[in-house]
């Protein structure tokens, strides 16, 4: 039972769904986007970045997948992991490029940026050792608003201690599903953080 609780809260926060609720939270945030701006902009620019950062990458995995590169889903071992953060990577930098002409949305476009950048990070460790690729996405949006309050003083508290209680949360999960240590989680976890802020 705890583990099947465990599985679905790992997809519930999974770490390609995390850019779509990080772009949910700041279309509804006043400070970055005024409230003239229409509801369909709001559902067409979330479709597109669930579309590229969710449902592209996770067919590629599929397709992956079907050509038994990898064995499941859950990427358990080192070598199944290099094709999809690989294809993370990519698609988080395109998102990047193509919100290069909405400048309403510059603080996004910089989360998508940070995000490419720790897909490659990821990417790189994973040739010497496992780290939670879960928690790196919950720590990422958990520095996005430490930053962001850091950098302009905004009060983002209730953001921020979300993020570290569902960062608690995933971390739980993770251990209950076997999937990692605990060195593997927290490691995750500073890396979001540290890279998001900087």
């Amino acid at each position: 039972m705890e583990k099947n609780i465990a599985r679905a809260i790992s997809w519930l926060l999974h770490p390609l769904l995390i850019p779509t609720y990080t772009l949910a939270i700041l279309l509804n945030t006043d400070i970055f986007v005024p409230p003239s701006v229409p509801l369909t902009w709001k559902l067409m620019l979330t479709g597109i970045i669930l579309l590229t950062t969710f449902v592209i990458p996770l067919t590629l995995t599929w397709i992956l997948l079907r050509l038994r590169m990898i064995t499941s889903f859950y990427l358990e071992t080192r070598e199944e992991r290099i094709y999809p953060i690989l294809t993370v990577a990519v698609f988080y930098y395109l998102t990047f490029y193509l919100l290069k002409g909405v400048h309403l949305f510059t603080v996004f476009r910089y989360f998508m940026l940070g995000g490419t950048l720790l897909a490659i990070l990821a990417l790189v460790i994973n040739f010497y050792r496992k780290i939670s690729l879960h928690t790196i996405g919950m720590g990422s949006v958990t520095g996005l608003f430490l930053g962001l309050s850091l950098k302009f003083g905004i009060n983002f508290n209730t953001e921020i201690l979300a993020g570290i209680l569902l960062s608690g949360i995933t971390g739980y999960a993770r251990l209950k599903s076997g999937s990692h240590k605990p060195a593997e989680i927290y490691s995750g976890f500073v890396l979001g953080i540290l890279v998001l802020v900087l």
